[in-house]
């Protein structure tokens, strides 16, 4: 008796558990589609991370090319 419902316990422990992970990939058990959801923050990310590459790249350029008289 014991034996069995610890297999079952040990089951549903197993299927809440992939239940709950699966609901959590969609941010909450659905995905947020709309303004401020997730695709809009994923979006502002890739924004955020274009502009520091650019800001680093021209860094390294005005470095290598100074601007003013050359000697």
């Amino acid at each position: 008796m014991g034996r069995k419902f610890l297999m079952v316990l040990l089951a549903l422990g197993a299927v809440g558990g992939f239940a709950a992970g699966f609901g959590r990939l969609c941010g909450g058990g659905y995905c947020h589609l709309g303004p401020g959801g997730r695709y809009d923050r994923h979006a502002e990310f890739e924004r955020h991370v274009a502009d520091t590459c650019a800001e680093s790249a021209l860094k390294v350029y005005n470095r290598q090319n100074p601007t003013g008289p050359k000697p």
